[in-house]
């Protein structure tokens, strides 16, 4: 069982068969399994199975109590409104709702009793089929209860059909046949956020910041993060052609693109001077641990006395991955993150589990309004281990943890299924992982610069971007995108230091400050 913990969105624990994940994005915390016992329904044939499963684990497995009265009239509201035809109405008063096509009606009244509500929800569902003046098939109503279940849950969870399930399972192995390219949302427009190396994206020109606006001749506006990045997907050796808007140049651009397996490396190191380590890890797939590791070996050779831990844009991914990575910075047994659902039993704890570790050494992370889920796992419990120094903006703020579903007729859904807590017991939810020393990004190459200000309370120091970008350049530091202000500040905080102290740290980035008129 894998975990994943995500799209600003997705949250570890490994029971047999499942896999919890923490994304925001893309996609973003979730967590998944096959499910042990499927629900039939209660009829002599196949209508509604699906529907019935799923409102089943909704009811058992949801991180709160389900409101059945509220699930099954978003159930029926979404039903009509896919009906679509002026002639069906719904009516709803508290002695009991109706449906009324032309002259015929049926009435139902919902109530608290899962059973009762599954009846009256049934009834509904013939009345529209039969009364549909478009023969309106009943997979389709079906899929349409479905929504309406989803749309009344939390945002993450998500119903999630054969081929967006298939495709959340091989984003979890670290490959996939797509293009090559992070893709995020804001401001209800979809943009690049970067491109790989060697990939189809980065060979077209396509850079990020820049806006997409057609795939295939087919706009995309309004369409979710998720469906873009269903029709970039795709077998390898495919073609798809993209019409793009880059704001810079302001230009419109259309290039043909043709997919191919892509292997995701999800962490990037470079050697610094002064003995220096920087690590950025991109995401958390079931390769990440392995290329740190890889990595570590490498800094160790090279007598690395330090680390920058840059999780700045990282949307999250497998829950047991972001344990993982945080073990190699704690000492072991050390608190990582903890887990609550519903009951008592959902309750689990994540602990740092290798005897060897770097917990001695001096680290600073970088986290920004990007940084989520998984990332935030890590993040706090380095924060919270009193060595680590975190840098940067407020994290995103994803406290849930999703757990996929694998649905008998090869569906899937993602259900949050708990929260989780830092081990001060932080529920990030609402202010994000808040760092020590604030960087206010007033230079930034965001799509659509900053999100709404969180409250910083735990913030001990405040600086901007840009102060930090003129103060660098003025003393000779070629700054670019990989060693940015940010990334010089951390080396500087770090520069001399042989072993984690977060009070040493605090004093020198205090004293690079006074030197920086902000």
């Amino acid at each position: 069982m894998k975990l994943k913990l995500g799209n600003k969105l997705q949250k570890w624990v490994l029971l047999p068969s499942l896999i919890i994940f923490l994304w925001t994005f893309p996609a973003p915390s979730l967590k998944w399994s096959p499910l042990i016992s499927t629900a039939h329904a209660g009829f002599f044939n196949n209508d509604l199975e699906t529907f019935e499963e799923i409102i089943n684990l909704v009811a058992n497995k949801y991180v709160y109590s389900p409101d059945h009265k509220k699930l099954f009239s978003a159930a029926i509201k979404q039903m009509v409104k896919t009906a679509d035809s002026s002639n069906i109405t719904l009516t709803n008063n508290p002695s009991g709702s109706t449906v009324t096509s032309n002259k015929k009606s049926t009435r139902f009244f919902l109530n608290y009793d899962m059973s009762h509500d599954m009846d009256e929800l049934q009834k509904v569902y013939y009345f529209l089929h039969d009364e549909s003046e478009i023969s309106l098939p009943k997979k389709d109503l079906e899929l349409a209860a479905i929504s309406g279940i989803m749309g009344s849950l939390d945002t993450f969870s998500q119903y999630l059909d054969k081929s967006a399930f298939e495709n959340s399972m091989r984003d979890t192995e670290g490959k996939y046949g797509g293009l090559g390219m992070v893709i995020t949302m804001k401001d209800n427009r979809l943009f690049v956020v970067k491109t790989m190396d060697d990939s189809p994206a980065r060979e077209a020109g396509i850079i990020g910041d820049d806006a997409f606006l057609k795939v295939n001749g087919k706009e995309i506006k309004g369409m979710q993060i998720q469906e873009l990045a269903n029709l970039l997907r795709g077998h390898p050796e495919t073609n798809v052609t993209l019409t793009m808007y880059r704001a810079s140049e302001e230009k419109e651009y259309t290039r043909t693109l043709t997919r191919r397996i892509i292997l995701i490396n999800t962490v990037e190191y470079e050697s610094l001077n002064n003995y220096i380590g920087y690590l950025k890890i991109n995401s958390f797939s079931k390769l990440t641990e392995k290329q740190l590791k890889k990595f570590l070996e490498q800094a160790k050779e090279e007598g690395i006395k330090g680390f920058i831990l840059d999780l700045r844009g990282n949307p999250g991914g497998l829950l047991r991955q972001s344990v993982k990575v945080a073990s190699y910075f704690l000492y072991k047994g050390q608190m990582i993150v903890y887990t609550k659902g519903r009951s008592k039993a959902d309750y689990r704890e994540y602990r740092s589990l290798y005897k060897k570790s770097l917990y001695k050494m001096p680290i600073v992370v970088l986290i920004n309004q990007y940084s989520a889920s998984a990332s935030e796992i890590v993040a706090g419990a380095l924060r919270d281990s009193g060595n680590a120094l975190l840098v940067g903006e407020n994290s995103y703020g994803k406290g849930s943890v999703q757990t996929i579903f694998r649905i008998s007729d090869g569906s899937g859904m993602k259900l949050t299924t708990s929260k989780y807590y830092t081990p001060s017991g932080a529920d990030i939810t609402k202010n994000g992982i808040v760092p020590e020393i604030k960087i206010i990004n007033d230079i930034t190459d965001e799509p659509t610069g900053l999100t709404k200000e969180k409250k910083t309370m735990g913030t001990s120091l405040k600086l901007k971007a840009s102060s930090l970008k003129v103060f660098f350049e003025k003393q000779g530091v070629e700054l670019n995108k990989t060693r940015d202000a940010t990334v010089e500040f951390a080396r500087r905080i770090l520069k001399n230091s042989n072993i984690a102290n977060k009070k040493k740290s605090l004093e020198k980035a205090r004293e690079i400050a006074a030197n920086i008129n902000y």
